[in-house]
């Protein structure tokens, strides 16, 4: 999105605006319970002999402290994820048998995982997005360096900008709803 698309975005959830400078793109944050949750475009560049294609990324991070080391990954299964399940990739099941129906599960933590999506606010809020992408990484920005220890982020990334704010605010629902079960969780320090 443009800029000053991200300052409508920042009024529309009571977020703030930082614009764009050098390498950053333009950002907006908003505070939930302690936690800053993070709205920006990112771009790769890829060169290809002599032709440069790029690919500009939505993507939402909640930076977060764990009391133990959890992650996962989540997204919508397709062809490609049918596939690679016949080659040996391994995904979590959660007894919700329409939710493991559509969604691949990765978690080094199957029973937190699976106390995560035993939410049906929580599976109701990832089904509601169309192309997810939702992780708990130890990378900085999803595709950046390695977090200092016992540092992580909750990411929401999706293969185009997202332009409509009704589907931005169904984002920062998920993870509320997500920050909301990790406290009852009891997983994450505050």
């Amino acid at each position: 999105m443009k800029s000053l698309q991200w300052q409508e975005f920042a009024k529309y959830i009571n977020g703030s605006f930082t614009k764009h400078h050098f390498w950053h793109s333009a950002k907006v944050d908003t505070i939930y319970k302690n936690h800053r949750i993070i709205f920006d475009n990112y771009t790769v560049y890829k060169t290809v002999s002599s032709t440069t294609v790029t690919q500009t990324y939505t993507r939402v991070i909640t930076p977060l402290s764990f009391k133990q080391e959890f992650y996962f990954e989540i997204y919508r299964k397709s062809i490609f994820s049918s596939i690679a399940k016949l080659f040996g990739m391994q995904d979590i099941e959660t007894g919700h048998h329409e939710f493991d129906k559509d969604f691949i599960i990765k978690s080094n933590n199957g029973f937190k995982v699976k106390q995560l999506l035993n939410s049906p606010e929580v599976r109701k809020s990832i089904e509601s997005i169309q192309n997810i992408h939702l992780s708990i990484s130890d990378n900085e920005g999803i595709w950046g360096d390695k977090l200092p220890e016992g540092q992580a982020e909750l990411s929401f990334y999706c293969e185009k900008e997202i332009h409509d704010f009704e589907k931005l605010k169904e984002i920062q629902i998920l993870f509320h709803t997500i920050l909301d079960q990790f406290q009852n969780m009891e997983i994450i320090n505050n």
